[in-house]
């Protein structure tokens, strides 16, 4: 594919340098109702091809532009179906977690219940080590 469009780009080239080598004779042209007079026809056909390099671009840029719009809006659908998938999972061990403490409260009720909070760090004599005042 490399060396096919090089070799486009290179037959391209030589067209446009033989159009405008070859092509003496002016021509009138009106673009926007403006009048361009005494330009080759080599001109004209330079003027045509930067024409289309041009509209070229705009249309790469603007096929670029939609498809990074629709890799973010894909990426924004996969990480909200994430989120929604680990709220799911957050209450279903929410759930599976009470389901055991009752379970347990069931089988040993000598016990004193646990606490559904393990990370409560307000407590000053939480830990084996004790502050000394």
């Amino acid at each position: 594919m490399l060396l096919l469009g090089l070799l486009l780009m290179l037959a391209c080239a030589a067209l446009a340098v033989d159009a405008v080598v070859q092509n003496h004779g002016t021509a009138h042209a009106v673009a926007f109702n403006h009048s361009v007079g005494g330009l080759t026809l080599g001109e004209i056909f330079v003027a045509g091809a930067v024409l289309g390099l041009l509209f070229a671009l705009g249309v790469a840029l603007f096929t670029g532009g939609m498809g990074r719009s629709v890799r973010k809006s894909r990426e924004r659908r996969r990480l909200k179906r994430e989120s929604a998938d680990a709220r799911s999972l957050r209450e279903e061990n929410a759930r599976l977690s009470d389901e055991l403490a009752r379970k347990r409260a069931a089988a040993y009720p000598d016990e004193p219940a646990a606490s559904s909070d393990a990370t409560d760090t307000t407590s000053t004599n939480a830990g084996r080590h004790r502050l000394r005042s």
